[in-house]
């Protein structure tokens, strides 16, 4: 793979399926952990889509909560490279009103002097039903 570069940029994206429709946030300010919160739908789909700079690094598998996310190759060359998953809610527990839950995420590499699973970055989130989605939207923003 080359040299080890000294500075790695991740950029995680998700869109609902089958549509890449927007996944949505809630600012909650200090009330939980962190500042916003991503509504996640139970029994949903999401693309995700991985892009690693520079281009000499190796992503295969993402976690996402527990789940192994495989990540496919779309695109590379020496600056970047861009990888899609699709990560599946299906089995995930809606989480309680009024609660939030840590959603550790992390990406196998290689091409970096690290060992087992790196990065890891826990987002804040919430899975809900459809009907709570439904009541959610109207005070989310969208990204």
């Amino acid at each position: 793979m080359g040299d080890i570069p000294a500075l790695v940029r991740i950029s995680v994206s998700l869109k609902i399926q089958p549509n890449d429709g927007a996944v949505y946030f809630k600012v909650d300010g200090q009330r939980f952990g962190q500042n916003r919160t991503i509504k996640l739908l139970t029994g949903a789909k999401y693309k995700i889509e991985v892009v690693l700079r520079p281009g000499t690094i190796q992503a295969t598998t993402m976690g996402i909560g527990g789940v192994n996310v495989p990540l496919e190759e779309k695109s590379r060359d020496v600056q970047v490279v861009s990888y899609t998953g699709i990560y599946d809610t299906e089995g995930v527990p809606h989480t309680k009103s009024g609660e939030r839950q840590p959603i550790q995420v992390n990406m196998q590499v290689r091409g970096l002097q690290v060992s087992g699973s790196w990065p890891r970055k826990t987002w804040e989130g919430k899975t809900v039903t459809i009907l709570e989605m439904n009541i959610l939207n109207e005070t989310i923003v969208t990204t």
